[in-house]
Formats: structure tokens, sequence, C-alpha cells
């Protein structure tokens, strides 16, 4: 991490930068383009007005499905860019996403580790940031990735150094839990792939439908 006040906040670093209270958030355009989100809302009018165009009013059904599905996408990147933030303090580490706030405080806190993203075709960052509690279950830090910090690793290793002696304890691997996050590493891609594959019918049967 940098040693100055104006390099910590080009970084979204707030407060004492040699402590452990400090707050990330956008600083720039974000991860997932925009593009991608405008041709959503294309493609789902399109199919909007031909369904409406349709003489029979018992697919209207339809219409109201569809924008459920194109508010669905739209709505939460809207929220995440004006509210997403990683938020770090003495008592643990939150993170804020389009809806929900979830906190870790250090004493469940397993491991804060960089990851490369799964969706490194659409998002610009390619490491992100993710807190492993000790069962397990993960956490991602929004705008903690390579995208928002230009010295992320050096910020990354910044925050676990200081963590650790709010921690109490060096971090160490445990086999126990490591099994646990491959658990649900697993699982977690299992159902990912039945989302998507469920979507893919949805989106096949409207079109075959209108």
């Amino acid at each position: 991490m940098s040693g100055d006040n104006e390099d910590a906040g080009d970084n979204g670093d707030f407060g004492d930068v040699r402590g452990i209270e400090r707050e990330y958030r956008r600083r720039r355009a974000l991860s997932v383009s925009w593009w991608q989100i405008a041709v959503t809302v294309v493609i789902g009018g399109n199919i909007v007005l031909q369904v409406t165009m349709n003489p029979y009013a018992s697919r209207r059904w339809y219409v109201i499905a569809l924008a459920v599905i194109v508010l669905a996408r739209v709505v939460p990147a809207v929220l995440y860019r004006q509210r997403g933030r990683t938020i770090v303090g003495a008592q643990g580490i939150t993170a804020r996403d389009a809806v929900r706030t979830n906190t870790r405080t250090w004493h469940d806190v397993y491991d804060i580790r960089a990851e490369l993203s799964a969706n490194g075709r659409i998002e610009r960052a390619r490491w992100t940031t993710y807190v492993y509690d000790n069962d397990g279950r993960r956490m991602r830090l929004p705008y903690f990735d390579d995208w928002q910090l230009p010295d992320f690793h050096a910020e990354l290793a910044d925050l676990r150094a200081v963590s650790a002696l709010h921690r109490g304890m060096a971090w160490e691997l445990r086999p126990e839990t490591e099994d646990l996050i491959r658990r649900r590493t697993r699982n977690s891609r299992i159902w990912g792939a039945v989302y998507v594959a469920a979507i893919v019918v949805v989106c096949v049967a409207f079109v075959v439908m209108a």
C-alpha cells in the first residue's frame, strides 16, 4: 500500500493509511461494461415488442415476465454502482452489494484471498478478492480488485498483514476448512450451471412461443 494520503485516496483507501480503518469503493468505471446491460435491454425490448403486437391477450404475461427479467439485470447493476463498497474496521470486514450488507468479524474470518475472475472474458478485473469464513463460505469484496486498485496485490498483502493483528493469529491453512471450501465451490458451480441452463430454456421458450 502506498505511503501517503494522496496515493491511498486514489486506491479507494480512506482514514489512517497505516491502520485497519479503510474503505474501498468505485474509483473507475464498473468492471462489467455498460454495453452488456444495453444489449440486454435492446434484446429484451425487441422481444417484448414482438409479444405486445401479438393479438392473443393470453400471451400478455410474457411481457410481464420479460420486463421482470430485464429489470432484474439492470436494477442490481445500477444499485451496485451506487451502494457497492468494502468497509474494513477493527471489528471486522463488511461487503455491501446492490441490496445486501454482509459482515464478518475477524474472529470468523478464515482467509482473505485473491482469485482469478471466473468472468474474465466479460469483466475488466482479472483478480477479485474473497473473504472465507471458518465454515468455508465465501464473500466477495466489492471493488477490491485489480481494475479498481492499480496496486491491488500490494494492497491485499497490506490488508492481510494489518488484519492478522486484529485476528490475534497468523494466516494458517486448515485441511478441514479447505475441504469445506472445495465442497462449497463445487456445489456453487453445479447450481450456477443449472441456473444458466434454466435461463437458456426460458429464453428459447419465449422466442418459440412468441
